[in-house]
């Protein structure tokens, strides 16, 4: 699926094709480029993350229930949400964001059982 969306430079960007990055187990948000792609595998979906300036990305679910769209990456929270890392996002922890239209409210995913980072292309 391509939703024509561009965070920056131009061109579609492919949201459902199968991961072909780096596995990792953490991710540090102050390494991130604008077009890297981020892939979290959790026990209900799969979220794909693409970043765009500023920590604007677009974030897709293959569960059709979750929302998705224009979102501000924020970091993470651990398993229980107790504690907020705002530089990191690993496996065993959750997503935290925010929708761009409502950014003062926090958003986590289910606990991430995996984390791909595909960079995108320069």
């Amino acid at each position: 699926m391509t939703d024509g969306s561009t965070p920056e430079s131009g061109g579609e960007i492919s949201i459902g094709q199968p991961a072909q990055g780096n596995p990792t187990e953490k991710v540090d948000i102050d390494s991130l480029r604008v077009r890297d792609r981020l892939v979290f595998e959790t026990a209900s979906s799969t979220y794909t993350l693409i970043v765009g300036k500023d920590l604007h990305c677009i974030l897709v679910s293959s569960n059709k229930s979750a929302r998705g769209g224009q979102i501000i990456l924020r970091g993470g929270t651990n398993a229980d949400t107790t504690e907020y890392t705002p530089n990191r996002v690993f496996v065993g922890g959750r997503l935290a964001y925010a929708f761009e239209e409502d950014s003062s409210s926090l958003v986590t995913t289910p606990v991430i059982n995996s984390i791909v980072h595909e960079p995108g292309l320069r």
